[in-house]
């Protein structure tokens, strides 16, 4: 043994026993162990050239170990050449072309065809070495030796030949975990995002060319793939919407099926992720451990009190939330809003179009289910773009028929494919088929129940179909008896069903507020006679109503100097408070030193209250400005309409709203409206002006307190069905029903003071002895008792005959 051997000085460790100690060596002096390296490289194209020659044998025990160890230790320590080198060997095995042929590049072409089919080789490869070959793929992959449109089209070929359930998911798990790896916040790169969505639309686009089995299952995972990412909010673009729309064009019906349940319910998917996402923070903040049954220390109460600090701030954010606040995680991002992937669609008419098309095709093999779905995508395109489709409502008015199967749901498809843009002469021709196969006495009160709902929901969505126009003779120019309509659904209304009588009175109280014209004096109600003298009527078809600035900018003014003039008094008469509590003591004090002092010193107390007399004036004075601000403020109701608008175009063209000086708007309007409509909510108003309430009536947060997630421009079934018929209640809802009777009774919920009623109970009875309501009553018994009388002699005259 050498002196070197020995003193182990200069010398490298000689490895021959096992690969992972190579490993562990190269990757600390790779330029030492190179050789090593290059031997186990070398070592490792053998194995691959000998099952290159017969791949359905079994492999050798050491090829796995080897395409672990090149794989590993190309990707960090000799990254460039040698890891292309590496991955190349890779990419051939799997594929079962020779080991000296340097594999494809992607194609960036758009138009050129994908071809994924694989040789027999490929196909009858061992499943340890596939896995092994992907495993180390990926492993190269995520330690960025290799691009990635390179993988791409290798998995994507694996995915749709080979039948490896495990390998598929594995695959499949590995595309979205990259693309969202390469879309990280900072990290995002447009061009790969482009040629990765490019080689995605070439797959979506050969199904109609040659619509194979290979194919098919390609697409499926490229439309799952882009739904997953959208749905995690990486691509949420118009082109990744594009290449799921090109899918809703496939001839294979689960592509199909996939991409329409993805434009239909993806909303509703990610608002019940965030919802679940929040519920778990807040669940994990409000889990505080207390030691309640361990050593208190100092370290543990600090953080006790820091979980409590982050309790109190998590809930004052739920409870109190500031839409300007942008999440530290999410960035710029997480302020961007995100539009309904149905309204992102390039061409909705030319899709809608085909759609149709393929639904009314003599030949179409299509199942009722797929059918189904198909209109259901068609119904919400057309309402939601507002497109005009005619051919598709002859066609809705084939599928309802009294015992068609989910009829409710064709009828909320019919509602939701209505717009202000359509015709009344198909509206009318799609109220007449209901009202023929639905609102008939032969149908069941829950048919006739949904009929009369869904012929609301229609002219809610479309009142022009409630006009009637006049020619210049005076005559009527539809084909529809639309007054006579109204008043027949109208008198159902007081139907023996209470379903139907539910949906009736839907119906009045519908038409009382949109056209109280169409009613009969005795069915329009408070609400609709007031309307009615105002010439409340629905627009006719393409007439609009030009805007001139924003809706209820002017309430808005109004609202906020009201409550400005309000804030302000109020924190003056606090200050005055405060003013003349500090004024007191000072003047008790000089009071008693007063006492105390020469009598050669009263001209300097008189001097003092002379320099003190001009703020009680100034006082007074500003309690007369505030009235007179108070009495100058701006009152809307007494200004005409051109004044109005004029002073909306002035506020809309001077000041950028935020969101929720919208959502105050919005507010404004609606009870403007109803103070309109209903002269009881005109009393209301009053009344909280007076108390001062009627600031507490509009608020900045959300008064809804429904957390149901609602999809634009849907309808769901249940939003037409017949009301349920009351169920028997069990023994702990009928005793809260017993404490809230009681509670109710209890407590005067309505404002204002006592109706006539509960005056008459108060009265004097020698006050009531002779009115005339009682006069009437006391005939009336007298009447009967007349009546009784009469019978029970006709009675006895009858028995005595009889004898």
């Amino acid at each position: 043994m050498s002196l070197h051997a020995a003193t182990g000085a200069g010398t490298r460790v000689d490895v021959t026993l096992k690969i992972s100690q190579l490993q562990n060596l190269c990757k600390r002096d790779p330029e030492g162990y190179r050789e090593d390296y290059d031997a186990q490289v070398r070592r490792l194209e053998s194995e691959c050239g000998i099952l290159s020659l017969s791949p359905s044998s079994n492999p050798s025990p050491r090829l796995v170990e080897l395409i672990q160890f090149a794989a590993a230790v190309s990707s960090s320590s000799y990254k460039g050449k040698e890891s292309d080198k590496i991955a190349d060997l890779l990419i051939n095995l799997l594929l079962g072309s020779s080991s000296n042929e340097k594999p494809k590049e992607a194609q960036n072409n758009r138009h050129a065809a994908i071809s994924f089919s694989l040789p027999a080789s490929a196909i009858s490869l061992h499943r340890d070495v596939r896995k092994a070959c992907v495993s180390a793929l990926i492993l190269m992959r995520n330690k960025g030796a290799i691009q990635p449109l390179k993988l791409l089209e290798l998995f994507f070929r694996i995915m749709s030949v080979v039948s490896d359930k495990g390998l598929r998911e594995m695959l499949y798990h590995h595309i979205v975990n990259d693309i969202r790896n390469i879309n990280k916040k900072g990290k995002r790169d447009e061009k790969v995002n482009r040629s990765i969505q490019s080689f995605l639309h070439r797959i979506m686009s050969m199904s109609e060319v040659t619509g194979g089995e290979e194919t098919g299952v390609a697409q499926k995972r490229a439309v799952d793939m882009v739904c997953e990412l959208y749905r995690r909010g990486v691509w949420t673009d118009d082109r990744a919407v594009a290449i799921i729309s090109s899918a809703a064009l496939s001839q294979n019906t689960n592509v199909l099926c996939r991409s329409l349940r993805f434009f239909l319910n993806i909303e509703e998917k990610m608002a019940e992720d965030k919802q679940r996402e929040e519920d778990d923070e807040w669940h994990g903040i409000n889990r505080i451990d207390f030691h309640s049954h361990s050593r208190k220390t100092k370290s543990r109460l600090r953080q006790v009190e820091r979980q409590l600090k982050n309790r109190r701030k998590a809930q004052k954010k739920k409870e109190d939330p500031d839409w300007l606040e942008i999440e530290e995680r999410g960035g710029v991002e997480a302020a961007k809003k995100l539009y309904p992937a149905i309204e992102l669609l390039r061409d909705p008419q030319g899709l809608a179009e085909k759609l149709l098309k393929r639904m009314r095709g003599s030949n179409s093999t299509l199942k009722y289910e797929v059918k189904l779905l198909m209109i259901n995508f068609v119904t919400r395109l057309v309402g939601n773009h507002e497109l005009l489709l005619l051919p598709l409502y002859p066609f809705l008015q084939r599928y309802m028929g009294g015992h068609q199967r989910d009829v409710t749901a064709i009828l909320a498809y019919s509602v939701q494919a209505c717009h202000q843009y359509v015709p009344p002469d198909e509206i009318h021709s799609i109220l007449k088929t209901i009202a023929h196969n639905f609102i008939t006495e032969r149908c069941s009160g829950e048919q006739m129940a949904v009929g009369i709902n869904a012929v609301r929901a229609i002219c809610a969505r479309v009142p022009s179909a409630l006009s009637i126009e006049e020619d210049s003779d005076g005559m009527t120019s539809t084909n529809m008896d639309v007054e006579g309509f109204t008043q027949d659904l109208a008198a159902y209304s007081q139907h023996r069903d209470r379903s139907v009588s539910i949906a009736g009175k839907s119906w009045t109280n519908f038409i009382r507020e949109v056209h109280p014209g169409l009613l009969q004096g005795k069915n329009r109600g408070l609400k609709g006679t007031g309307l009615h003298k105002a010439g409340i009527k629905p627009l006719q078809y393409g007439q609009t109503k030009a805007a001139s600035g924003v809706e209820g900018a002017d309430l808005l003014a109004a609202y906020e100097a009201r409550k400005s003039a309000r804030n302000d008094s109020d924190d003056e008469s606090r200050s005055d408070d405060s003013s003349n509590r500090i004024r007191e003591e000072p003047m008790n004090d000089i009071e008693e030193k007063e006492t105390l002092q020469d009598p050669n010193s009263d001209e300097e107390g008189d001097d003092g209250a002379e320099e003190e007399a001009p703020d009680l004036v100034l006082l007074n004075s500003d309690d007369g400005q505030v009235q007179e601000s108070e009495s100058n403020i701006l009152d809307v109701t007494k200004l005409s309409s051109e004044e109005r608008n004029k002073l909306k175009q002035e506020i809309s063209s001077n000041r950028i709203f935020s969101a929720s000086d919208f959502a105050k708007m919005r507010r404004l309007v609606e009870k403007e409206r109803q103070a309109q409509r209903d002269p009881r909510e005109a009393a209301r108003r009053k009344r909280a002006i007076a108390q001062g309430k009627e600031y507490d009536q509009i608020s900045d947060e959300d008064d809804s307190d429904d957390e149901a997630i609602h999809v634009a421009g849907a309808v769901l079934p249940t939003e037409i069905m017949a009301e349920a018929k009351r169920k028997r209640q069990s023994k702990a809802e009928r005793l809260e029903s017993i404490l809230s009777g009681r509670d109710k009774f209890e407590f005067k919920a309505r404002d204002g003071g006592s109706t006539n009623t509960e005056k008459k109970r108060s009265k004097n009875f020698m006050m009531t002895k002779y009115s005339m309501e009682t006069r009437m009553k006391r005939s009336r018994k007298e009447t009967l008792k007349q009546g009784k009388l009469r019978e029970m002699s006709r009675d006895i005259k009858k028995r005595r005959r009889k004898m």
